[in-house]
C-alpha cells in the first residue's frame, strides 16, 4: 500500500518501500496476534501507563498485522508521521526521519522460531515498540530532540563497519533461506567487530544513550520500574524476565547509561531507570554541550579527523565546508589555524550548496587556512594585492600566495576567493601547501563555529554524490516451500475465527493434519484452544490441546514459556 510522500525530502524517499499487506502470511497474523495478546495483559501491570491508550491513539491492530498507512494517519493527529522501509536503513538516515518527526517502520516481521526477540528490525519492534509510548508529550519531546542532536552526531569508519556487521546478522538471521552457515559466518563477523579497541565516538555514545533509554528503558512507577522501551516492549521473552532481581536496576544518569557498551544479540545484565522523560531531556542537552557542533574550534577539527568520514566545518563567516579531513594546523595555544580536506566535497551557506561550485571542479586537497579577524572586513582589491604579492597572512605566520580568479559572495560576510594555483608557506619560505588547479577556493574566515557529521545540505550531497538506493517495492515474505503446507492449516483456522462459527468440527480435522505433518507447532495448537475455550468449552478439544500443549513444553524452555504465557491470557 503507497503512502503519501509528498512533504519528506526528497533524498530520504528513496528509503520508502511499499508495504503490501498480501505477502504477510497466516503464521504472520498468528505470531501478531499472540505478541499483541501477551504483550496487553503483561504491560498493563508493567508497562508506562500510555502504553494501552497509545495503541488505540497510534491506531495499530492487535487482531492482524497493522498497516502502516492506518498508523501514519493516526500519528499526524500528534504531530507524526508513519512511513514503510524494508529493514536496516543507514543509521543517519533513520534519524533524519526522526528529526523529522517521521517513525520509519520496518515492514518485516520475524519468523515464528524468533518469535520472542529478532536484531532485526521488523515491525513488531517498530509498531507495537516505539509508536505507543509516542502518545506520551513528554517522550515525543525527547525523541524529537534526539533526532535533532544526533543527526549532527560525528559518525566514524569504525561506526559504518561495526553497523554494516550487525545489518549482515539481522539479515540472514531474518532470511528464511539463510543457512546455518551463513549465519554463524554472520555472527563471527559481528563479533570480531565489535571486539575491536577503537575510540568510542560522538555518534557510538549517543547510540549507547538511545539503547538504554527508547531501546531498553525504565521509568520509576508506583510499584516498581516500568517498561517504555522498544526493545522490551517488542521481545515477549526479555521483556518477562528483565523485571527480575537478575537483571541489576541502575538509576539512569548521563555518564552511566553512555559508560555502558551493549550486545544487540544477548539479553541485557542491566537496565537503566529513570524518574521521568524530562531526565531524558536533560541528560540529552548535557550531551549535546559537549559535541563538535556544539563546541566547534580545535576540538571539533581533532574530532572530524579521528572520524575519517564526512563532516562539515562551519566558519564564523557562514561558509559551511563538507568533506573529509585529513589534517590540521593549529596555534600553540591549540586553536584552530587552518585544515585538509579531501573527499566528496560540497561548499554551502545556510545548509544550501553553492551551485557557482560543484565537487567535480574542485581540487582533490584544499588546504584551507584561518586569518585573523581583522581580514574579514578587508576590500577585495587589498586581498589581491597581498595574495599577488607578499602573501596574505594566516593565523601562526603562514603567507597564502595565488592567481586570484574572482570572489565569490554566498551571503553577508560569507565569501570565498577561488585562486588558482594556491602556495602557503611558513615564516621560514618552506611550502606547507601547494596545489596546481585553476580553482581553489579560500574561504575568508578566522574560526570554526561547528563541525558536525554528514553533509550541510544533505539532500543535494546525498542525490548528486552517489548512486541511488536500490528502490524496493515491498518488503520479503516469510512464505516458504517448507512452510507452505503449514500456512494452509493456519489459514483455515483464521477462517473459521472471522466466521464466528460454534461447531469446533473443522478445527478437529486441522488438528489430525497438523498432528500428522506438524507435531512441534505449539501455536496454532494455542490457537485452536483458544476457539474452543471461547465458543465450545466442553467441546473434548480442550483438554486433548491442553495435555498436548503441557507435552510440548517439555521440548525446550523456549517453548514451556511461549506456551505457558499464552495458556495464560486464556
Amino acid at each position: 500500500m503507497k503512502l503519501p510522500v509528498e512533504t519528506i525530502p526528497e533524498h530520504l524517499r528513496e528509503y520508502i518501500t511499499e508495504q503490501d499487506p498480501g505477502l504477510y502470511t497466516p503464521i504472520d497474523h498468528a505470531v501478531w496476534r499472540y505478541v499483541m495478546g501477551v504483550s496487553r495483559a503483561f504491560f498493563a501491570k508493567h508497562g508506562h501507563p500510555l502504553y494501552l491508550e497509545g495503541l488505540k491513539v497510534t491506531g495499530i491492530s492487535t487482531d492482524r498485522v497493522p498497516l502502516i498507512s492506518e498508523m501514519d494517519e493516526a500519528l499526524k493527529k500528534i504531530g507524526w508521521r508513519a512511513v514503510a522501509i524494508n529493514g536496516f536503513i543507514p543509521p543517519a538516515i533513520f534519524l533524519e526521519f526522526q528529526s523529522l518527526r517521521i517513525l520509519a517502520i520496518a515492514c518485516d516481521i520475524r519468523k515464528l522460531e524468533n518469535i520472542g526477540y529478532t536484531p532485526s528490525p521488523d515491525i513488531i519492534h517498530e509498531a507495537a515498540g516505539h509508536v505507543p509510548i509516542v502518545a506520551d508529550p513528554a517522550y515525543r519531546k525527547y525523541l524529537e530532540a534526539y533526532g535533532e542532536v544526533a543527526r549532527n552526531a560525528i559518525i566514524t569508519r569504525s561506526d559504518l563497519e561495526l553497523y554494516d556487521a550487525i545489518f549482515e546478522l539481522s539479515q540472514v538471521k531474518e532470511d528464511p533461506k539463510s543457512t546455518p552457515e551463513q549465519i554463524d559466518r554472520a555472527q563471527m563477523r559481528f563479533e570480531e567487530t565489535a571486539k575491536r579497541e577503537v575510540k568510542v565516538s560522538e555518534a557510538a555514545l549517543l547510540t549507547r544513550m538511545a539503547w538504554w533509554t527508547t531501546e531498553y528503558g525504565l521509568v520509576k512507577g508506583g510499584h516498581g520500574p516500568l517498561i517504555y522501551g522498544a526493545g522490551l516492549l517488542s521481545s515477549i521473552a526479555e521483556s518477562y524476565h528483565c523485571l527480575s532481581d537478575q537483571v541489576r536496576k541502575i538509576p539512569f544518569t548521563l555518564q552511566a547509561c553512555i559508560s555502558t557498551s551493549y550486545d544487540i544479540t544477548r539479553p541485557q545484565p542491566q537496565l537503566f531507570v529513570a524518574n521521568a522523560f524530562e531526565d531524558l531531556i536533560r541528560a540529552l542537552e548535557e550531551f549535546a554541550s559537549t559535541m563538535a557542533f556544539r563546541r566547534g574550534g580545535g576540538y571539533g577539527l581533532r574530532i572530524g579527523i579521528e572520524a575519517e568520514n564526512t563532516v562539515t566545518a562551519v566558519l564564523d563567516s557562514g561558509v559551511q565546508l563538507t568533506g573529509i579531513l585529513k589534517d590540521a594546523l593549529f596555534t600553540a595555544k591549540g586553536d584552530e589555524a587552518g585544515f585538509v580536506l579531501t573527499g566528496v566535497k560540497q561548499i554551502s551557506y545556510h545548509d544550501q550548496a553553492s551551485e557557482i561550485i560543484h565537487n567535480a571542479e574542485l581540487p582533490e586537497e584544499i588546504f584551507i587556512p584561518l586569518f585573523e579577524p581583522s581580514i574579514a572586513g578587508e576590500p577585495l582589491e587589498n586581498l589581491i594585492a597581498l595574495i599577488e604579492g607578499p602573501g596574505l597572512e594566516a593565523k601562526t605566520g603562514l603567507l597564502l600566495k595565488g592567481l586570484v580568479k574572482n570572489e565569490v559572495i554566498l551571503g553577508p560576510g560569507a565569501r570565498f576567493l577561488l585562486i588558482e594555483n594556491p602556495r602557503v608557506t611558513d615564516k621560514g619560505g618552506r611550502t606547507v601547501f601547494t596545489l596546481t588547479h585553476p580553482l581553489c577556493p579560500i574561504p575568508i574566515a578566522s574560526r570554526i563555529l561547528s563541525v558536525f557529521g554528514g553533509a550541510a545540505d544533505r539532500k543535494n550531497f546525498v542525490l548528486d554524490n552517489r548512486k541511488p538506493v536500490k528502490m524496493v517495492e515491498s518488503h520479503q515474505s516469510n512464505m516458504t516451500t517448507e512452510n507452505r503446507a503449514l500456512n494452509a492449516l493456519y489459514r483455515e483456522v483464521r477462517e473459521f475465527r472471522d466466521s464466528g462459527s460454534t461447531d469446533c468440527t473443522p478445527l478437529q480435522q486441522v488438528l489430525e493434519r497438523l498432528d500428522e505433518s506438524h507435531p512441534l507447532d505449539w501455536l496454532l495448537r494455542l490457537e485452536v484452544l483458544e476457539l474452543c475455550i471461547r465458543r465450545d468449552s466442553e467441546n473434548p478439544l480442550v483438554s486433548h490441546l491442553k495435555s498436548k500443549l503441557e507435552q510440548l513444553k517439555t521440548h525446550s524452555l523456549d517453548f514451556q514459556e511461549m506456551i505457558q504465557r499464552g495458556m495464560e491470557i486464556l
